[in-house]
């Protein structure tokens, strides 16, 4: 050993001054661990204290500057390298660190997976989480399941996993995005003309300035529907002409019907509900989907609107308060709308749905569902489709989807379908613009 037990006795002290405090089983571990590998230089050895001593991210930045103040020597803050451990005796390993073609396991990884769908409105992100669950990769990072006796060969081998994990994933990653663009078709334009090619394209596909340009449009959808909502509303709640009353009133005008007579007023006015989807596997189409809520938020009042992923969260007063150019902060601020494990459920969403204050008296209320339905291979209660049924006069969905995937894998839309008023797929501007002028709440009134 390099590196004398006294000065790593007085770093321990010096750490201790400076509120980054190791036990002495911790520092009686290290030392034990430094004298039985014999290291080639005191640099190497200071490494290994860096990766040995914390136990987790904040020690370790913490360490870092504390070794640089005491030592006089430099942490590299570029990409981790993997530590020595004779437990995994592997043949490429070579010169204390582990040599593999990362490109060449994705690829494999990639290739036993089978066919990945790269046309459904889904992020890299979403095929990455896809792998990870596979048998092939959860055996490709059991090399690093080995029991050890020593605690701070433990600490080393959680190390080189998550830095072997980070490695792994980034290249699948690259891959899937190179994969996804030698997928991609390119855009040809029916003869239409310049503005109507721009409302046939893909959300997906679509660039900054098209997608600046379509979202204000969207908006101004938003407040279509809100206008055919508050029409719909003003007539329902005026209640059904009274027949009887109103030829009473007339004989005393000679049998002219100057005045109608009206049944008692609705005491509450129906009201719109609107749910849209930011879950991964909606990439783009959720930013289209904010905007046309906020489009109605901003014109009908007698409106509750909704994002999900893993369960429920009212954004009505964040859409009340935000300018259309802060939309995108609704996603950047995602993990926020995260109740349990980040992945979609659409059976523990509607359940918080079920449970909120907003569709009380939800008779003659209206829901707007903007989603793919896709839920992870999570299973749908026939309950609560009942109970949606019941609790709603008429259920509208949107599906950013291509309609030929739905009901394949892990979609549940077919569960949904059949208590939808109307449904269709919704992946452009020319469809988004299609479903809101079919939407006519007074056909619906009964």
């Amino acid at each position: 050993m390099i590196l004398k037990t006294d000065q790593l006795l007085k770093f321990s002290q010096f750490c201790k001054e400076n509120e980054l405090f190791f036990s002495s089983d911790r520092l009686s571990d290290l030392i034990i661990f430094l004298k039985k590998n014999e290291l080639d230089n005191q640099d190497t050895e200071i490494n290994f204290l860096y990766h040995l001593l914390p136990t987790n991210k904040l020690e370790k930045e913490r360490l870092r500057d504390l070794i640089n103040e005491f030592f006089g020597y430099s942490i590299s803050t570029g990409q981790e390298e993997f530590l020595y451990l004779d437990e995994y005796k592997i043949d490429t390993m070579t010169d204390g660190q582990i040599n593999i073609d990362f490109k060449n396991v994705s690829d494999d990884l990639l290739n036993n997976f089978g066919d990945i769908d790269f046309s459904r409105p889904v992020s890299n992100v979403y095929w990455l989480n896809q792998i990870k669950k596979s048998q092939n990769y959860i055996d490709e990072i059991a090399f690093f399941d080995v029991e050890f006796t020593s605690a701070l060969d433990s600490i080393v081998n959680n190390q080189n996993k998550e830095t072997y994990v980070e490695m792994l994933d980034l290249a699948l990653l690259e891959r899937i995005q190179e994969l996804r663009n030698q997928f991609k078709e390119p855009y040809v334009p029916s003869d239409l003309s310049k503005k109507e090619d721009l409302q046939e394209k893909d959300f997906l596909f679509t660039d900054s300035d098209e997608r600046n340009k379509l979202l204000k449009e969207t908006r101004q959808l938003g407040l279509i529907l809100a206008n055919k909502f508050i029409r719909y509303s003003n007539s329902s709640s005026k209640g059904k002409l009274n027949f009887r009353k109103t030829i009473r009133k007339s004989l005393q005008s000679g049998g002219s019907l100057y005045k109608t007579v009206f049944k008692p007023q609705i005491r509450k006015k129906p009201r719109l509900i609107l749910l849209c989807d930011i879950s991964g596997s909606m990439a783009l189409y959720s930013l289209f989907g904010l905007t046309l809520l906020f489009g109605v938020v901003q014109r009908f009042r007698s409106v509750k609107a909704f994002v999900f992923i893993d369960g429920l969260t009212e954004i009505t007063k964040d859409l009340q308060n935000l300018k259309i150019n802060n939309i995108k902060s609704i996603l950047n601020n995602w993990n926020e709308y995260v109740k349990v494990d980040g992945h979609s459920d659409y059976q523990r969403s509607f359940e918080d749905l079920l449970a909120s204050k907003s569709i009380l008296n939800s008779s003659s209320n209206s829901l707007l569902v903007i989603g793919d339905a896709r839920n992870n291979y999570r299973s749908i209660n026939k309950d609560t489709i009942d109970k949606l049924s019941k609790c709603f006069k008429d259920i509208y969905w949107m599906n950013p989807e291509r309609s030929q995937y739905w009901n394949t894998g892990d979609s549940r839309f077919m569960d949904f379908q059949q208590i939808c008023e109307h449904y269709s797929e919704v992946r452009n501007f020319k469809q988004l613009k299609d479903f809101i002028i079919k939407i006519n709440f007074k056909k619906v009134i009964r």
